[in-house]
């Protein structure tokens, strides 16, 4: 099957680049102390380089609500249940604020408080294994 005119010259930079890409030097492991070499041709190598050194990416800053909206304000007491935490039921734990809101931040919006066993449970909450 004939090679169509117009694919000639692209298969020709094709093949040309694959050739070159063939002969190019070939970069060793990094050696002990950070440092690379390339072996080009018969075996002679470079002088050592040192590897670039990275700089680390900016985080951006954490963003967190710092009040409740006036929906969920009406529905106080919200609660940050510990990790794993299951509630009875098929709806889950009652104003949960890490489902709705996310993490919190370093300081909690008013009405928002961590749950403590001593003081929510079989109030506001009825946790899996309890029988309240």
């Amino acid at each position: 099957m004939p090679i169509p005119a117009a694919l000639s010259p692209l298969l020709l930079t094709v093949f040309a680049a694959v050739a070159l890409v063939g002969c190019a030097p070939v970069a060793s492991a990094p050696e002990p102390g950070g440092e690379t070499s390339s072996v080009i041709g018969g075996g002679a190598t470079e002088s050592p380089v040192s590897a670039p050194t990275a700089m680390p990416a900016p985080t951006p800053d954490p963003t967190y609500i710092t009040e409740l909206p006036d929906s969920a304000a009406e529905n106080v007491p919200w609660f940050i249940y510990p990790d794993g935490f299951e509630c009875w039921g098929t709806e889950g734990c009652p104003n949960n604020f890490r489902s709705v809101f996310g993490d919190p931040g370093p300081v909690l919006p008013e009405g928002v408080e961590y749950y403590d066993p001593a003081k929510h449970e079989c109030v506001y909450v009825r946790p899996a294994d309890v029988t309240c």
